[in-house]
């Protein structure tokens, strides 16, 4: 299930903090422990396991979609400057849990605070963005930062560009990966190869971005990781596989807010 939320900025004067998807994460843990304080826990805490050492929450979402919004780097943030930003949420759930978790998110308050910053929004609207996969072949655009790393000589995390030979390979594996940690979830048998899946990078007319962002900021666990996003790209194979890819995200981190895609 994908969704659209809109949200509306409490404040006339709102400023949303650089690194906000660690908060955007605890968010909807908070939204779904109120609701099912287990399935919430479990996510967190658990995941669907593909081995002892790698697990996966299957959901992920987009950056904030801030129209005219203002940078300011001495504030530390984004000025708003619309009536109501969008953001965009994935969970690979059943559909007997969609309109169920799409309730929970409406009318919520979500707030987004660091040690300088407070933003609140007010969810105003929750629309279902429909997946219906016809073909074996889709184009897909970046909604948040795509993070793929390959560890070098010293077993330090080097994150590629989109157009490295070794990006596709690496995301096939990773989506791979996240499919067999949910054959008893679907019910399926299908345990499908790396040659069931075709990744393509597609040229744009300006260059994929990178940002680095940071996570838990301000705490013992904070990270750097490099995503790259404002490109596009091709992924053929099962449709099984490729609704898990729009429904869970792409890539590494999903759950921070990274790898969230859409269909162009």
């Amino acid at each position: 299930m994908q969704f659209r939320l809109s949200l509306r900025p409490t404040s006339t004067q709102t400023l949303v903090p650089f690194n906000y998807a660690y908060r955007l994460s605890a968010f909807i843990y908070s939204v779904l422990a109120d609701t099912d304080a287990q399935y919430a826990q479990f996510l967190h805490n658990q995941g669907y396991e593909y081995s002892s050492t790698r697990r996966f929450k299957l959901f992920t979402f987009s950056d904030l979609i801030m129209p005219q919004a203002r940078v300011d780097a001495r504030a530390g943030g984004l000025w708003v400057n619309s009536p109501t930003i969008e953001w965009v949420v994935s969970f690979y759930v059943d559909q007997a849990a969609q309109h169920f978790i799409m309730g929970l998110f409406q009318d919520q308050k979500c707030v987004i605070a660091s040690p300088r910053h407070r933003a609140e929004f007010i969810v105003e609207r929750v629309e279902a963005l429909p997946l219906n996969l016809t073909e074996n072949t889709l184009q897909l655009r970046t909604l948040s930062p795509v993070v793929i790393a390959q560890k070098d000589e010293r077993g330090m995390d080097q994150y590629l560009h989109p157009a490295d030979e070794a990006f596709g390979p690496l995301l096939v594996s990773n989506l791979l990966a996240k499919w067999k940690s949910v054959l008893v979830l679907t019910g399926s048998e299908e345990d499908f190869t790396e040659d069931s899946l075709r990744f393509r990078f597609i040229r744009g007319r300006t260059e994929p971005k990178s940002r680095l962002v940071t996570i838990k900021e301000n705490s013992r666990e904070e990270t750097k990781v490099r995503g790259y996003y404002g490109f596009s790209f091709e992924l053929s194979g099962p449709k099984e596989v490729l609704e898990l890819a729009v429904l869970a995200g792409v890539g590494r981190y999903n759950a921070e807010g990274f790898g969230c895609v859409g269909i162009s």
